[in-house]
This record gives C-alpha cells, sequence and structure tokens, in this order.
C-alpha cells in the first residue's frame, strides 16, 4: 500500500505540495484510463463477430471525467427499442438468445414466386450462443488493468515524497 510522506520544511511548502499532488494523480489516471480503454476496445472490435460489419462500426469507446470519477467506457452506438434494436441484437451476441419469440404476420417475398405471400404468426426460439465479445476482454484485461491503475499511482506518491 501506498504511502504519502512529506518532509514538513514549512506550512506554506507542505500546503503546496498537498496541493497540487490530487490534481498530478487524477492527470496521470486520466491519461492511463484513457490507454487503457483504447486498449480494451482494439480487443472488444477484434472479438466482435462480423458478419456485415455493422456491429463493429457501432463501437466506440468514450472517456468521462467528472467532479468525482473518471470512467472509459467501451460499447454500442446503436439505434432503436424493442425486439429489432441494435441493442438488442448486439445482447443477443453477447448474453446469447434461447427464449420463444413471437413473429407477427408479414408479407415476404419467396423464392421463386413472383407475387408476395401473407407468412402467418408463428413463434421461433432461436438458437444464439453467447459470444461475449464485450465481457470476455475485459475479464481478460481486469488483472492488468488494476496492476497499471496501482502503479499509476505508486509512481504519483513517490513523487509526493521526493
Amino acid at each position: 500500500m501506498s504511502m504519502i510522506h512529506l518532509d514538513v520544511t514549512g506550512t506554506r511548502q507542505v500546503g503546496l505540495r498537498f496541493d497540487a499532488f490530487p490534481d498530478e494523480l487524477r492527470a496521470a489516471l486520466r491519461q492511463e484510463i484513457d490507454a487503457l480503454s483504447l486498449e480494451l476496445f482494439a480487443r472488444v472490435e477484434a472479438a466482435t463477430p462480423s458478419l456485415t460489419g455493422k456491429l463493429r462500426s457501432q463501437e466506440r469507446v468514450r472517456l468521462f471525467d467528472d467532479a468525482t470519477r473518471i470512467t472509459g467506457y467501451v460499447d454500442i452506438a446503436g439505434q432503436g427499442s424493442g425486439g429489432g434494436s441494435d441493442f438488442a441484437k448486439a445482447g443477443a451476441l453477447e448474453y446469447g438468445a434461447h427464449r420463444p419469440t413471437k413473429v407477427s404476420a408479414h408479407w415476404a417475398h419467396l423464392f421463386g414466386r413472383p407475387e408476395a405471400v401473407m407468412v402467418a404468426a408463428y413463434t421461433r426460439t432461436p438458437n444464439i450462443e453467447e459470444r461475449a465479445f464485450e465481457r470476455g476482454p475485459l475479464v481478460a484485461m481486469q488483472p492488468e488493468i488494476l496492476s497499471r491503475l496501482n502503479a499509476v499511482v505508486e509512481k504519483s506518491v513517490a513523487g509526493a515524497n521526493a
């Protein structure tokens, strides 16, 4: 565990060093979290199933830095809601899908028929296996993430102690 040690030579010097430490640590953490987020994004992108390339094109990396925390996100910039949404499709690939789903009656062009035909409503059960293309890379990186963030804190504390 890191300890902050301050040599007291004067009240003003101690106050200045203590005031600068949180800002320097925050900047270093922000830089490392940004780098880790980009590395995670590359791993997620490589693990993402790609039939058409649409899902990969919707993946993004974002960094939020507010007063209380710094957070890196890798997520999907999709559209829609309900069963046909990009989020539902990505979720089905990430977690798998095996629940029966109702399909409404609809018009369709069947192979070999020039006219559209009415397809009656039916229930189907998808058989989509879990891919964990977002969770898998994150779980694999967790030890490295903790190690690198701890190293940033250790380095900042060492700098404050110098």
